[in-house]
């Protein structure tokens, strides 16, 4: 995830790292994927939630998100490096917003194994 819109609550910025971490556990626990398997993973392109972008504690990038060019560079060096340390994995998109998800998928379900 990127983080922007985790289970339709909007951006939550790394602070929806709970999510991935819980899916995950529950494909282990109900799909029977081996736990050494699986890894959550939050692109930290910084948040556009004024409340994270104010707090102090926030352990996440208190920049404005990410857009455009400079948005799909971090994406595809994430996939780059990937595909270079992981050729077999499979990579769910989740909790992306509707602004990337379509265009995240439509770039790499040709190039790599996704959904």
């Amino acid at each position: 995830t990127d983080g922007s819109r985790i289970l339709g609550l909007g951006d939550l910025g790394v602070n929806g790292m709970g999510i991935p971490v819980g899916k995950l556990a529950l494909y282990c626990a109900a799909g029977g994927i081996a736990p050494h398997r699986v890894m959550p993973v939050v692109l930290d392109v910084g948040t556009n939630n004024p409340d994270l972008l104010n707090d102090e504690r926030y352990l996440g990038l208190r920049e404005p998100r990410l857009t455009g060019a400079a948005y799909m560079e971090v994406v595809d060096e994430f996939m780059t490096a990937m595909k270079y340390h992981f050729p077999k994995a499979c990579i769910q998109f989740e909790d992306f917003s509707s602004e990337h998800a379509a265009d995240i998928l439509a770039r790499y379900r040709d190039k790599t194994l996704c959904f």
